[in-house]
């Protein structure tokens, strides 16, 4: 690559990844939301354990971000998507360069996939796909110019990065076959002596130890994700090996053409309307003659190696029974915009070579070029205001609305509303006195009726989807009656009471769970000193009580803070 080459490339990459941060950025969430990212929101800060896979890598990027001075907690853990939104449409355009698409397209291809529907969404608030699609990006980065160069060093900063990306997104062992491909032929070329691949094997050990993160900080009794404590190996090996979602993949060939069905669908609808229509059908068209441009130009290895990463990351997202499947299309589609700008670079050199003495043929040829570029104006335009999260306070405003109204030592059941409730009390501090509980069959046989029993206010988070499902259960110990501001009361029955009188001794002892029950709120006991004291019927010693606190921090304790406040950084 000449001098020249080399600044356009430089230029181009630079100008993708600033004008995607900078869009990004604009439409960035200011402060907590929900579900997933709620949860990486809270882990973050705290160092926890997040949701299955764990997500180590990803958590302590995060946790660097929260030390930045501004913004609340939660915008600093946002904004890591947004950077590395920015800098994966960056890499986007040095690989693209290293297939042979000029600049312009290069650049073009990288705005497209930065401004899809679905990528974008995930560059608005704390996820992990963005990270994920930087860390493939620059692994085949580094691969192709070792291949190109022979500089064992690069191999080195590949494995140890693919290590890394492993613990963001576990996903990224589906690209093992397309970059075990490129060190194959590298080996067959003779490019890597042993002592090289052994070097890059101990690498890639270094970067996948990130996981150490895991057993480190749960066996601490550093915060979980609902439902998944970390307490023992099995447990370490449940949460990073996804255990209670292994259930959910596999397609029988019947499914299949649903499954392809629905990924068309999702294909369509990077844009609204006749745009995502238009968009999808030029993925798909650009994506096939590009594959073919490269495989001709000589770069057969190359080819097949992202032939095979698209392919193994669209089986798996094609087999995978969930309802928001749509974020595992996206390395398909990194895959389709990367060659879609080899197939404009492509046609344009042909269009100038077969028709270089015809007026107008330069002309052609330059729109050729700018095409990509101009697919992704439109894919901004259409996008811009159906993904501007940034005046999105709705999840923060409910969640404050809910604690104030709630009354000092409540307890409250519920599902998605709980995830920023548990950032305001555990991350901010605020409502130490409030117990809050996951809501699933599990947590809810386990802890409602003493609960009911302890004389503290109970509460369920009314939502029409699951409201008769979990209170029917609870009719036989509880009498609901709903109130204004989305709650439902609980109001203990005379069976809950009864229940009670045979067993006074060992449910004194389980009122020792106040301490513990911000921790606990997954259903899990996170205190074994409690447990072995209910398994004794005794009540235990102050020493012991104070042991517990100060290993697991007295979160529920009613009148006390509840977590570190962060606010203030």
């Amino acid at each position: 690559m000449t001098s020249s080459s080399l600044a356009a490339s430089l230029g181009a990459s630079l100008g993708a990844g600033l004008a995607a941060f900078l869009v990004y950025l604009s439409t960035l969430a200011p402060t907590v939301t929900t579900n997933d990212a709620g949860r990486f929101q809270i882990a973050a800060p705290l160092l926890g354990t997040g949701h299955p896979t764990g997500y180590p890598t990803f958590i302590l990027v995060g946790h660097l971000f929260t030390y930045l001075p501004f913004g609340d907690v939660a915008y600093r853990v946002n904004l890591v998507a947004a950077v590395f939104g920015g800098l994966a449409a960056a890499l986007f355009v040095l690989v693209a360069r290293e297939l042979g698409a000029p600049s312009m397209p290069a650049a073009g291809g990288a705005l497209l996939f930065a401004f899809s529907a679905t990528f974008w969404l995930q560059a608005t608030t704390a996820e992990v796909y963005t990270m994920n699609a930087a860390f493939i990006l620059v692994v085949f980065l580094l691969m192709l110019r070792w291949r190109q160069g022979g500089d064992a060093r690069l191999l080195v900063l590949a494995a140890l990065l693919y290590g890394l990306s492993l613990g963001n997104n576990a996903g990224m062992v589906l690209l093992a076959p397309a970059y075990l491909v490129l060190l194959f032929s590298g080996w067959r070329e003779g490019m890597l002596p042993i002592r090289r691949l052994v070097g890059a094997g101990a690498a890639f050990l270094l970067g996948v130890s990130v996981y150490l993160y895991v057993p480190i900080r749960g066996f601490a009794g550093a915060w979980h994700n609902y439902g998944d404590p970390v307490r023992t190996w099995g447990e370490v090996w449940r949460l990073v090996s996804g255990a209670r979602f292994q259930r959910l993949m596999g397609t029988s060939p019947a499914e299949l053409p649903e499954s392809a069905g629905r990924f068309l669908v999702d294909l369509a609808s990077q844009a609204a309307g006749s745009v995502g229509t238009a968009v999808g059908m030029l993925l798909v068209v650009g994506g096939a003659y590009g594959a073919l441009a490269v495989l001709r130009r000589g770069y057969g290895t190359v080819g097949f190696s992202l032939l095979l990463g698209l392919a193994c990351a669209l089986s798996y997202a094609l087999s995978y029974r969930i309802d928001d499947v749509a974020v595992y299309y996206v390395p398909v589609y990194l895959f389709l915009a990367l060659f879609s700008a080899v197939a404009a670079g492509d046609l344009a050199r042909r269009f100038s070579q077969s028709f270089a003495r015809r007026r107008g043929a330069s002309v052609l040829a330059a729109a050729l070029l700018a095409a990509p570029l101009a697919v992704a104006g439109l894919l901004l335009a259409a996008n811009y205001e159906g993904l501007d999260r940034s005046e999105d306070r709705l999840q923060r405003e409910r969640s404050e609305a809910i604690l104030a109204r709630l009354p000092e030592g409540a307890v409250l059941y519920g599902k998605l509303p709980v995830v920023p409730m548990t950032y305001l009390t555990e991350v901010e501090g605020r409502r130490g006195d409030v117990t809050l509980r996951w809501l699933d069959g599990a947590t809810q046989g386990q802890h409602l009726v003493p609960d009911l029993r302890s004389g503290r206010p109970v509460y369920f988070v009314s939502d029409p989807r699951y409201n008769e499902d979990y209170l029917e259960n609870a009719r036989s110990q509880a009498r609901p009656v709903e109130e204004r501001g989305g709650l439902i009361r609980l109001f203990p029955t005379e069976s809950a009471n009864a229940r009670a009188r045979p067993r006074r001794t060992k449910r004194r002892a389980q009122r020792f769970s106040a301490p513990c029950a911000g921790l606990a709120s997954s259903g899990d006991d996170r205190c074994p000193v409690e447990a072995s004291s209910r398994s004794r019927g005794a009540s235990p010693s102050a020493p012991t009580r104070r042991r517990v606190i100060e290993a697991f921090g007295a979160r529920s304790v009613p009148g006390k803070t509840s977590g570190p406040n962060l606010s203030r950084r």
